[in-house]
């Protein structure tokens, strides 16, 4: 009955953690949706469903699809160095390094533009994908979630 009784309790933590990492993002989203400076998507999942249906056939990427829960887009037309873009990614970073942390998949700088895609796998096999781009003049801030292994994200960038 103890044992039972543990599990019970550690289980109820976990599952408190997971959705506390995810609201931490979500207060991201949440502060600068309304923020007229910014442009904010949020596609749900039947959306992503959809839009697979019309897109070119892929089976590998339209399994993968099936498995995306949602994505939402924060976009930041505004100077980098900007106080308003500065404060957005300090915001976005501390959301981002929570534990456990993200783990770095790519890092490209590229004619002004540096972008970073992270991810983080729970337990559960629950995956959040980050992309982060910013330029000169336009900050991106990308989160999909879903559950998409890290060989199905690997095959997904090499295609």
């Amino acid at each position: 009955m103890k044992s039972n009784y543990k599990l019970f309790v550690l289980s109820l933590g976990l599952l408190f953690a997971v959705v506390l990492k995810a609201q931490k993002m979500q207060v991201v989203f949440d502060k600068y949706s309304e923020n007229k400076e910014f442009r904010y998507v949020s596609i749900s999942k039947g959306m992503v469903n959809l839009a697979s249906f019309f897109g070119k056939e892929d089976a590998g990427n339209d399994q993968i699809l099936s498995r995306v829960d949602g994505m939402k887009v924060l976009t930041l037309k505004a100077l980098r160095k900007s106080e308003l873009a500065r404060s957005f990614f300090s915001d976005v970073e501390n959301s981002i390094s929570v534990d456990p942390p993200f783990e770095p998949l790519m890092e490209a700088r590229e004619n002004g533009v540096y972008t970073r895609i992270l991810t983080r796998i729970s337990r559960n096999q629950h995956t959040d994908i980050v992309i982060l781009s910013k330029s000169d003049s336009t900050q991106h801030y990308i989160w999909l979630n879903g559950k998409i292994s890290i060989q199905e994200l690997q095959n997904m960038i090499k295609k």
